[in-house]
């Protein structure tokens, strides 16, 4: 009897203890989180880059997620549902998944993988031998075709060069634009931006179906934060332009829109006569793509509004929104949007100012300062207006101005700038 009474509270000891084991184990967290959804990418670098991706959830709570890359562990995200990659190899492929996990390490199914390619880190840009390398242009060289991502654009003022037709191109890096400068002067370009400008005739001005006569591309690199020249020199066949350091005349024949046989000695600049022109004290700089130069809606174009607001648009022209803040350089050539003094001033900003100028190749001794947006009293203009009257009507090539670019006097020009310099001794 007693050994029955102690057997079966052997039993009931071995049920309570046995119950109290699965009331323990009923409270051990088994349940996986949910797996991570929408992992998604941003602000790729050739380095770098962002990842990010919806909340998991969980019975009790998801504490952390980690991140794999190509199938591999590569780091744990204790807070938030992003993360920055950095360290990666520039234009490399990476595939990358997360995963949830709760307090208990149980770990959740991957979320959707993300195949990543990396930026290709920019590689500075060269003068090649040829133009066809220069990325420049597409298809047959002389149609004068913009290539992939090269962008056209021209200026309200032109500076003269013996009447010659210029096409004018600019590209950007991958991703990058021109950045607003808080003034009307020139944006800030970013390194390995291209600038190109195409000097031709037509055989016949008066029929521009006729061929074209291209004589010389020259190009801006920016590399570094410093501006590079080159010049092209295109063959007779129109059909490659090769680099060249060394200036040369070129002579040129074509008929102009009077149906008159016009000659030209066309003067080819050295390395050294671009250097003289775009030099600013040490410092080599672009001349004429200044935001007040673009700032009008070209003729003869694709484009149907506003050239500066088409860069906005298009993401070539960053840190503005309103063009209307942006000064307009006169055309000098209109007499009924512009009077004679905007005219006259325009003409000399463009064609002179680049060596009249602080750090210009003309020695400050001469107290001339013609930039558009010094004040006239200060311009040196008035006091020399018999030389300026003198020297734009010359062909002597030690005396005329501008001393390089011209070996023809503009005579359009020369009848404006007459007016002008008698308009402004009233």
């Amino acid at each position: 009897m007693k050994k029955d009474l102690l057997t079966n509270f052997i039993i009931v000891l071995l049920l309570i203890s046995c119950g109290s084991d699965d009331d323990g184990m009923s409270d051990i967290d088994n349940q996986n989180p949910s797996a991570p959804q929408n992992l998604i990418v941003s602000n790729i670098t050739d380095s770098s880059l962002d990842l990010s991706w919806s909340a998991a959830t969980d019975n009790v709570g998801v504490t952390n997620y980690k991140l794999y890359s190509d199938g591999v562990y590569n780091q744990t995200i204790n807070n938030g549902t992003s993360v920055n990659v950095s360290g990666l190899s520039s234009g490399t492929t990476y595939a990358f998944y997360v995963t949830a996990l709760d307090a208990e390490g149980n770990e959740s199914d991957e979320s959707n993988n993300l195949v990543v390619e990396t930026e290709t880190l920019s590689t500075p840009l060269i003068f090649k031998n040829y133009l066809s390398e220069m990325g420049v242009f597409s298809g047959n060289l002389a149609d004068l075709t913009p290539a992939e991502n090269v962008h056209l654009y021209d200026l309200n003022s032109q500076l003269f060069t013996d009447y010659a037709h210029k096409q004018r191109l600019i590209r950007m890096p991958d991703g990058e634009a021109m950045q607003y400068n808080n003034n009307s002067l020139l944006p800030i370009f970013p390194d390995n931006t291209l600038i190109s400008k195409t000097f031709y005739y037509y055989e016949d001005e008066s029929n521009t179906d006729s061929n074209k006569i291209i004589i010389e591309t020259r190009i801006l690199i920016k590399t570094e934060g410093t501006w590079k020249v080159g010049e092209y020199l295109w063959n007779e066949e129109m059909n490659e332009a090769v680099y060249t350091e060394q200036g040369s005349v070129i002579p040129i024949s074509y008929m102009n829109n009077e149906g008159i046989t016009q000659e030209v000695q066309y003067q080819i600049p050295s390395n050294d006569d671009c250097i003289t022109c775009h030099h600013i004290y040490e410092d080599v700089t672009p001349i004429g793509p200044k935001l007040r130069a673009m700032n009008f809606s070209p003729q003869n174009s694709d484009i149907s509004i506003n050239q500066l607001q088409h860069f906005i648009d298009i993401g070539l022209l960053e840190g503005i929104s309103n063009v209307s803040n942006i000064e307009v350089l006169a055309d000098w050539e209109d007499e009924i949007n512009f009077d004679i003094f905007e005219r006259g001033r325009s003409y000399i900003d463009i064609n002179c100012a680049h060596c009249h100028q602080p750090g210009g190749y003309v020695p400050t001794g001469f107290l001339l300062d013609f930039r558009l947006e010094t004040d006239f009293e200060t311009t040196g203009i008035y006091s020399h207006r018999g030389q300026i009257e003198s020297r734009i009507q010359s062909t002597t090539p030690t005396y005329l101005m501008p001393q390089l670019g011209r070996s023809l006097v503009h005579n359009e020009g020369v009848t404006m700038l007459l007016e002008y310099l008698e308009a402004i001794e009233d």
